[in-house]
């Protein structure tokens, strides 16, 4: 225990000697600092009382009178405290026994310094609460990456750049949520432990339950769940959901993490597009505080511009993969042979791995990267889409999209598969994979099987992770930025 932090507690013990609480369950606040700074000339014309409360950021002591910045969710306000206003006893109690980090409140009027500044004359003030653990030294633009992950209340103190981020982020939500609604879209909820992880490609986290004796998993995506919910007769339906996956972590990963997806019954994928980039027109002009139709929606993102401005291109997988590798997927349909060009380019293959996870791969390492402005990516090979529609007059290829910005999915949908059976024989070749021990492979959901039975109408359903859709738009390269409580290995 360091002496600072002995003092501390010392100068806790002395408040609680004169019967005060050093952390009373109430407070009087007026206004906020942003409140006080937006309606001064009007307090000072009424000589409104005002109350404000915060952290003690700043403290500067000019004998008999101090200067201090007080600092609440809004902001920071100046106040002004005098041994002559407040008496001795009062002002001797202040600067013997509150420190910087501290919360109090403190009220009075407003008036403006010499040097024209807002600050707030007190007349009295009480104690919030005492801090027992001081601020970083340099807490004031506090660098060190691993502290602001473990500890996000520091970083989200220190670094304003940072609480800006998960703001943007907060408004993001609300206004996917605005478009969504305004659409005709329901929000729903579907279930997180699930008994049979789908609706991707992917490994879950297991858990179990005592009273069932049961195991559960985590789930990887709400999608067969949501599909249920339109053959039950809800036509428009979203979810803005936690999803888990039992994966690496790394800039653009983390194993917990949030997305929205949506289905919508009666369109097919070209409508998903159409769609998204209404949506990415709506965000970024929320963003910008620009109106609709405006002709710039540019950003940067790591150096680079981002153009937003819709219509996006619509590139076909297997051209993209020739351009880029140089491999026509119609001329290496074996597995060895497609292997062997995988390998050619440098990649190390698996022997587990089925046809699909070698074409991914490829894609991921020698596409996607290249890729800057918002793309779309259609017309997947079928391997790599056990739940979308085939292409009527090319069955080796799906209605699928992504959207890709700056090498990062952003977007991944498709026309949804309603044929039970072709659905029953996609599944089977899943289990396929999983038996040779792709453990990422989809399971055949044998409830999700009935639910097409009873017929789900021609859908459309897409999901855009949150968490990137957020790195991309607030210039953040790490994922962990924009996640407040990443997961992170433990210390010790």
């Amino acid at each position: 225990m360091t002496n600072e932090i002995k003092d501390r507690i010392k100068k806790l013990e002395q408040i609680k000697d004169r019967s005060i609480d050093p952390y009373p369950a109430n407070s009087k606040r007026t206004h906020t600092c942003a409140e006080a700074a937006d309606k001064f000339n009007q307090l000072v014309k009424k000589k409104s009382k005002v109350i404000l409360t915060g952290r003690l950021v700043l403290i500067r002591l000019h004998g008999r009178s101090c200067f201090a910045h007080l600092e609440d969710g809004s902001g920071r306000f100046q106040i002004y405290l005098k041994q002559d206003v407040v008496g001795k006893d009062q002002y001797k109690f202040f600067t013997k026994s509150i420190d910087m980090g501290d919360f109090i409140e403190a009220r009075g009027k407003l008036f403006k310094t010499r040097k024209g500044e807002k600050t707030l004359q007190v007349t009295g003030w009480k104690i919030l609460v005492k801090t027992i653990l001081p601020l970083p030294e340099k807490w004031h633009g506090l660098a060190d990456t691993e502290t602001r992950f473990r500890q996000r209340y520091i970083d989200l103190l220190a670094n304003k750049k940072t609480r800006d981020i998960f703001i943007t982020r907060s408004h993001l939500v609300r206004w996917i949520r605005d478009f969504f609604d305004q659409r005709g879209f329901l929000e729903v909820e579907t279930p997180i432990l699930q008994p049979m992880a789908g609706g991707a490609t992917a490994l879950p986290f297991i858990t179990h339950h005592n009273a069932l004796d049961l195991d559960l998993y985590l789930r990887i995506a709400p999608e067969l769940y949501l599909k249920r919910l339109l053959v039950g007769g809800l036509e428009r339906v979203y979810e803005i959901a936690r999803c888990f996956r039992n994966e690496g972590i790394d800039w653009s990963h983390n194993p917990e993490f949030t997305q929205i997806e949506f289905y919508w019954s009666y369109a097919d994928y070209h409508n998903l597009m159409d769609l998204t980039e209404e949506l990415f027109e709506f965000l970024v002009n929320n963003l910008l505080g620009l109106k609709k139709g405006a002709r710039k929606l540019e950003l940067e993102y790591q150096g680079k511009k981002i153009n937003f401005k819709p219509p996006y291109p619509r590139l076909e997988f297997r051209k993209a993969l020739i351009d880029q590798t140089g491999i026509d997927l119609e001329k290496y349909r074996d597995l060895k042979k497609l292997a062997h060009q995988a390998r050619r380019l440098g990649l190390k293959i698996e022997k587990i791995w089925g046809r699909g996870k070698i074409i991914d791969e490829i894609f991921k390492e020698f596409v996607r990267p290249k890729i800057i402005n918002p793309t779309f990516i259609i017309n997947h090979p079928i391997e790599l889409s056990p739940l979308a529609k085939k292409i009527p007059d090319n069955p080796n290829y799906v209605e699928r999209l992504q959207l890709l910005i700056a090498g990062l999915e952003i977007c991944n949908g498709w026309s949804e598969l309603n044929d039970p059976f072709d659905q029953e024989a996609r599944f089977k070749e899943q289990q396929k994979l999983r038996k040779k021990g792709d453990q990422e492979a989809q399971r055949l959901d044998e409830d999700f099987l009935t639910a097409l039975k009873y017929g789900m109408p021609p859908t459309a359903g897409e999901g855009i992770g949150i968490d990137r859709l957020v790195s991309i738009l607030t210039d953040t390269k790490n994922i962990k930025e924009v996640i407040l409580f990443p997961t992170m290995r433990p210390k010790d």
